[in-house]
């Protein structure tokens, strides 16, 4: 069997394989000749492990610690260390190059060879034509079908053609998302305005310039910090809690929108002003994923507010009073820091 030499490459491990990583490089059968022979005695138990592991030991080669095998599935050569032979198993590259490509056949792409830098990555074309760096875990549960492949250069001139078409620019992914929140890009309206949108939201033309529009997300808004108390009642003890969040009318928002019983008190902590709602939001929900990974078991769940307030989240327990309070300061430094930069990048002609 032969293989083109590309596929061979450093050896990277692949998860699939017990073996010893990078301890065994082939050789292709035109170039045995070259190799240096040591004129050594090859112990009989050398060969006997050999045999055991699927392997013939044909000569000692460079130094004192190689061997030259040739595999017995599929007569490829291959230089290893005595080491892997006598306490591990030798991995036949030719064989694990046939396989990766088989694999990847199956999954619809082409296997080219190991990524030079990345291990446990390989280097494969897609139908488009272009290069993908991906995991051969991925690609082998792609070729099983259990999860799909995308190009990530077709997918980003799909978004750019989605932008262009509502008259925004695609510039490129959001580097502050993290989470759902990683399907954010960055784009530039027609007025100059950078703002982030999720890409779905182009797509489907669901977006609103916060620059320039007319909507909620470019008027004023407001993030908020409300003390909440609701009374005991028959069958219900009393609650004492915690909300962040931003609206355009804080006050409107806890008489009319949060379905509190009448008799709760609600106490406005802070108010932090921003210049639109979609700055809000984005503020807003970033102090929410900081806060449920620092203090997660501050988050009061859905099942203890019930049908008390007509949220889903983003309610807490007041022992997190001090750290919602230094949220409250980050977004207000957070904000002073845009206007500063807004303000000393001088307009275009």
């Amino acid at each position: 069997m032969s293989l083109p030499s590309h596929l061979f490459g450093p050896m990277p491990s692949d998860p699939a394989i017990p073996a010893t990583r990078r301890s065994s490089s082939a050789i292709d059968p035109s170039r045995v000749s070259d190799l240096p022979i040591l004129r050594r005695v090859i112990p009989p138990l050398w060969q006997a492990m050999a045999a055991s592991k699927g392997f013939d030991i044909r000569a000692r080669v460079q130094d004192r610690t190689r061997l030259l095998l040739d595999c017995r599935t599929c007569g490829g050569v291959m230089v290893t260390r005595v080491f892997t032979v006598v306490n591990a198993k030798p991995q036949c590259p030719h064989c694990l190059a046939a396989r990766r490509s088989a694999q990847a056949e199956a999954a619809g792409v082409v296997f080219l060879a190991p990524h030079p830098e990345r291990v446990g990555y390989g280097v494969f074309r897609a139908p488009c034509g272009h290069e993908l760096h991906r995991q051969f875990e991925l690609i082998d549960r792609v070729a099983r079908g259990e999860t799909g492949l995308r190009c990530g250069t077709c997918l980003a001139d799909r978004e750019a053609e989605d932008a262009r078409r509502i008259g925004w620019e695609r510039i490129g992914p959001d580097p502050s998302a993290r989470g759902p929140a990683g399907y954010r890009r960055l784009y530039r309206h027609t007025c100059g305005h950078v703002q982030s949108i999720l890409a779905a939201n182009v797509a489907w033309g669901q977006c609103d310039c916060a620059g320039c529009g007319d909507t909620w997300t470019a008027r004023p808004s407001r993030i908020y910090l409300f003390d909440l108390r609701i009374p005991a009642a028959p069958g219900r003890p009393s609650r004492h809690w915690m909300k962040l969040g931003y609206s355009a009318h804080p006050v409107k928002r806890h008489r009319h929108q949060l379905g509190l019983p009448p008799e709760a008190a609600v106490k406005i902590l802070r108010v932090v002003e921003m210049p639109t709602g979609h700055a809000a939001r984005r503020a807003e929900e970033a102090a929410h994923r900081r806060l449920r990974r620092a203090h997660p078991e501050a988050v009061v769940p859905r099942v203890e507010f019930g049908d008390a307030i007509n949220v889903t989240r983003e309610i807490y327990h007041p022992t997190i009073l001090q750290r919602l309070e230094a949220e409250m300061d980050r977004i207000q430094r957070e904000r002073d820091d845009e206007a500063a930069k807004a303000i000393s990048v001088p307009a275009s002609p």
